[in-house]
C-alpha cells in the first residue's frame, strides 16, 4: 500500500509508480524460492526510490513528490512486513488488535521521547509530518521485520486516511466482526 504525498498529482504518481516498480519486481524475485525475503525487500524499495526520486528531480511538476509505504510477503508461515512513513499494519491475533509498525513521523518521535501522549498526538495538526518516505531522498532506509504468523492472525494495512479517522477501537471492533 502505497499513499503519495506531494503538488498537484505528484502524489499519485509516485505511489502508482511505487506499487508498480515493486510489484513487478517482487513477481520476479519470489518466483526462486532461494531468496531470502528481507533483503528481496530492500532491493525492490530501494529500486522504487530511485525511480521516483529520479522522475521528481528531472520533472519539475513533480519536484517533491513522494509516498508512504506498507507492504507484506507471506511465506512459509512467516510475515515480512516493509514499511516507510505513516502507513500503516495491525494484526488481530486470538482477539488483541495491535499496531505492528510504528509511523516514521514527527508525532511519533515525540511521543516516544514523552513530548505528547497519544491522545495529544490524535488533536495534533501536525499529523501528515513524515520523517521518511519514498522518494524522498536518494536513498531511503525501510523498516522491516519478520513475523511468524498463526492461524486466524487477520492483518489490515492502511494509509494514515483509517487510523486519522477511525480510533483504533473502532478497527479493532470491525475487524473482530469478521
Amino acid at each position: 500500500l502505497a499513499d503519495g504525498m506531494g503538488g498537484y498529482n505528484a502524489g499519485e504518481v509516485a505511489s502508482g509508480m511505487a506499487t508498480a516498480v515493486i510489484g513487478a519486481e517482487l513477481e520476479r524475485g519470489l518466483q526462486d524460492d532461494r531468496h531470502n525475503v528481507s533483503e528481496m525487500l530492500e532491493m525492490v524499495i530501494g529500486d522504487a526510490n530511485k525511480a521516483i526520486y529520479q522522475a521528481a528531480e528531472s520533472q519539475p511538476q513533480y519536484s517533491g513528490m513522494g509516498t508512504t509505504l506498507v507492504m507484506g510477503v507471506f511465506r512459509d508461515n512467516h510475515l515480512s512486513v516493509a514499511h516507510i512513513g505513516d502507513s500503516r499494519m495491525y494484526r488481530l491475533r486470538g482477539g488483541a488488535f495491535e499496531a505492528v509498525t510504528r509511523d516514521h513521523s514527527l508525532l511519533q518521535e515525540q511521543i516516544d521521547s514523552g513530548m505528547i501522549t497519544e491522545e495529544d498526538a490524535r488533536r495534533s495538526q501536525n499529523k501528515n509530518l513524515v520523517t521518511r518516505a519514498l522518494g524522498v531522498d536518494p536513498v531511503v532506509e525501510p523498516e522491516i521485520h519478520t513475523y511468524e504468523t498463526a492461524p486466524g492472525d487477520l492483518y489490515l494495512f492502511c494509509s494514515d486516511g483509517l487510523n486519522d479517522m477511525v480510533e483504533n477501537e473502532d478497527i479493532a471492533l470491525t475487524l473482530q466482526a469478521l
